[in-house]
């Protein structure tokens, strides 16, 4: 693929990317995709024959996303709240794929598998990151408390947006909300948590 080809596909992503966060990714048409890229329907098919494959396009992108916030050594996140922090500022920049995984089901089956694969490992970031935590002495908590943490922090963090859809009805997800979210999964961290990590969990709810 030419560099010329290469900038328009990731034109067609990052055009998408903002669509979705925008709106479900079931209500945005391909016409309105290269209405807003500049380009005409059949040269988008010529780089995505389908919304799936848009769809998949983008989940690798989320998932190298996510990779990197993972695998930054613990100097570059804190180890604490601003590991925590960074996952959520990843959910604010591609919110869509939290706020309309029933959507993304139907239309894209093939991401179902990549997501559990991808869901399993990001529990096993979690739990290296809680045990980073206890061996840098910022979190009390025995194995079997770090093990709970990890499935509570993950429930908690995976459906926040639901709560809000059902109990507040809540459409449109801003920053505050990401905000909110951030301080109910540091909740439940605070009763392990020394001094310093309970006070930025306030800092950020405050």
């Amino acid at each position: 693929m030419t560099s010329e080809a290469l900038n328009t596909r990731g034109r067609i992503l990052a055009t998408c990317l903002r669509l979705f966060n925008e709106s479900n990714p079931a209500a945005v048409t391909t016409a309105e995709i290269a209405r807003t890229v500049g380009i005409n329907e059949g040269n988008l098919y010529y780089y995505f024959k389908k919304k799936e494959d848009i769809l998949v396009a983008l989940f690798e992108q989320f998932e190298a996303a996510l990779d990197d916030v993972a695998n930054a050594p613990p100097a570059a996140h804190d180890v604490g709240p601003g590991y925590l922090e960074k996952w959520f500022n990843l959910m604010w920049e591609w919110r869509f794929f939290y706020r309309d995984t029933a959507a993304i089901k139907r239309m894209a089956p093939a991401l179902h598998g990549k997501g559990m694969a991808l869901a399993e490992r990001g529990q096993a970031d979690v739990r290296r990151a809680l045990q980073q935590m206890a061996d840098a002495g910022l979190l009390k908590a025995t194995s079997g408390e770090i093990e709970r943490l990890v499935v509570n922090a993950w429930i908690v963090s995976s459906y926040w947006l639901d709560y809000l859809h059902s109990r507040h009805n809540v459409e449109q997800v801003t920053r505050e909300h990401i905000g909110w979210g951030f301080a109910q999964v540091m909740s439940l961290f605070e009763p392990y948590a020394v001094r310093a990590v309970g006070a930025a969990s306030q800092r950020k709810s405050a």
